[in-house]
């Protein structure tokens, strides 16, 4: 009977680690997209001979490839469980035990040095870079406008940004169009728009979403690893439960006898 409660409660806690760490590589590959959705129109001139640690860019591969090893882990506690095999469950107690460390690890890793003002400068440079890009290309002022309507952003720093070098704000930077029962129409997108002006700085904006980010990774890695210590803990059990049902029953003194008779 325990051995029973004890596989039905591993399998579910292996379902739970599964499910978010597929959450987590999804959502890693999700920031990094956005991160690169700004990168890749930067002056890539200015970085060639730059071997900073980028931690944006950085971060979501290593929470990508930690999910990776939960994933696998977890399909050899599901095998381990379903076999009621102690050699996969003690190979699965050592890799989970790995897993945890690493999930812990790279939570620590993202809170320290991501979750900081280098992360906000990264973005900040990197904003600045693509706006000023922006200015003498059309492709990337095109980029740059998508970015600005789905942030709801506007400029680098501030709408103010482009007073110098526009005679009005860019459609991206107001509401272009309402959807409605009527027609779809352009407003007006002067510099006494109130809706662009009151529009934060992408680079603002951007490193906001990032710290965000970085602090959600970290929350579900955290909460992995503790599903894990309570999975080890159960499978410490079930395992010491196999060993005990498979042990062969001792014979009595009389009944060895009788046997040797």
């Amino acid at each position: 009977m325990a051995t029973t409660g004890s596989r039905v409660a591993l399998h579910i806690l292996n379902a739970i680690n599964f499910v978010i760490s597929l959450a987590i590589a999804a959502a890693s590959l999700w920031f990094f997209c956005q991160v690169y959705e700004f990168t890749r129109l930067r002056n890539s001139n200015h970085y060639l001979l730059d071997y900073t640690v980028y931690w944006p860019q950085a971060i979501p591969w290593i929470f990508f490839f930690v999910a990776l090893f939960v994933i696998g882990v977890t399909a050899c506690g599901f095998a381990g469980t379903r076999k009621k095999s102690r050699g996969l469950l003690k190979v699965y107690i050592v890799m989970l035990s790995i897993v945890i460390l690493c999930l812990i690890a790279a939570a620590v890793i993202a809170l320290v040095l991501a979750d900081n003002k280098s992360t906000d400068d990264f973005v900040k440079d990197t904003v600045w870079d693509v706006y000023f890009q922006a200015k003498i290309d059309n492709e990337v002022a095109e980029s740059f406008g998508v970015i600005e309507r789905k942030l709801h952003c506007c400029g680098a720093d501030s709408p103010r940004d482009y007073k110098n070098w526009k005679s009005e704000f860019p459609m991206s930077c107001c509401d272009v169009y309402y959807h409605g029962w009527l027609e779809p129409y352009t407003i007006d997108c002067e510099f006494t728009n109130k809706l662009a002006n009151e529009r934060h700085g992408c680079s603002t904006v951007a490193a906001q979403y990032a710290r965000i980010a970085i602090k959600v990774l970290s929350a579900a890695s955290i909460f992995t690893a503790f599903i894990g210590i309570i999975s080890v803990m159960v499978a410490v059990m079930l395992s010491r439960a196999l060993e005990k049902r498979n042990r062969a029953p001792v014979q009595n003194e009389s009944e060895s006898k009788k046997v040797l008779l």
